[in-house]
């Protein structure tokens, strides 16, 4: 799915994995949004609503959508470039 570094203003860094629970969730939450449109064409803010929903639910942030978004930065992480031990 989507792996993120988040950098929090007040801790250490960490990384979270955005699944389809949390996609699906955005999605909900948003007409019009798509798994397909998220990845091919991301927005920051969009990225920070799936981000923050993958970090609630893996109990690494307890606080608000807004608090989220105004105390950590985001990085996203390409699993591609790891090898795929399938090939």
């Amino acid at each position: 799915m989507i792996t993120l570094k988040v950098m929090p203003d007040d801790g250490d860094p960490y990384e979270i994995t955005a699944t389809t629970r949390d996609i699906a969730t955005w999605e909900r939450g948003n007409k019009g949004a798509s798994m397909a449109g998220l990845v091919s064409d991301m927005r920051a803010a969009d990225l920070y609503k799936v981000g923050y929903l993958a970090a609630k639910r893996t109990g690494r942030f307890e606080g608000t959508e807004r608090e989220f978004t105004e105390s950590c930065d985001l990085d996203v992480i390409d699993d591609q470039d790891e090898a795929d031990p399938t090939q």
